[in-house]
C-alpha cells in the first residue's frame, strides 16, 4: 500500500464517525438491529475501500470504469437511489397509516358528539 491520501483520511474519519452515530443510535433504540448492521456495513466498505483501493482496481477493467473514483461514485448514486426509494415507500406507509387514524378519530369523535 502506498501512501494514504488527504482524501482518504478524511473518507475514514468520516467513516469512523458516522459508524460511531450509528452504533449509538442503535443503542438508544432510535434504529433497529438490522439497520444498524446496514449502515455499519456501508461504514465498514467505505473505510476499507479508503484504506486498500488497489483491490478494486480489478473490478474497474471488467466495467470499463475509467477511474476507481468514479467507480466509487457511481456505486453511491446507486445505494442513494435505493435508500430514496425506500424513505419513500416508508414515508407513503405512514401518510396512509396517519390518514387511517385521522379517519378513525374523526368518525369516533363524530359519533361521541352525535349521543350529546
Amino acid at each position: 500500500m502506498g501512501g494514504v491520501t488527504g482524501i482518504q483520511l478524511i473518507a475514514i474519519a468520516f467513516a469512523a464517525i458516522m459508524a460511531y452515530f450509528s452504533y449509538t443510535s442503535w443503542r438508544r433504540k432510535e434504529l433497529e438491529t438490522r439497520e444498524a448492521f446496514l449502515w455499519l456495513a456501508v461504514w465498514i466498505a467505505l473505510i476499507l475501500i479508503s484504506l486498500f483501493p488497489e483491490r478494486l482496481r480489478a473490478v474497474i477493467s471488467p466495467l470499463q470504469v475509467a477511474r476507481l473514483l468514479d467507480l466509487v461514485i457511481v456505486g453511491a448514486i446507486l445505494f442513494l437511489a435505493v435508500l430514496t426509494f425506500a424513505l419513500n415507500r416508508t414515508v407513503r406507509r405512514i401518510e396512509q397509516r396517519m390518514t387511517r387514524l385521522v379517519q378513525s378519530l374523526a368518525l369516533r369523535e363524530g359519533q361521541e358528539s352525535s349521543r350529546d
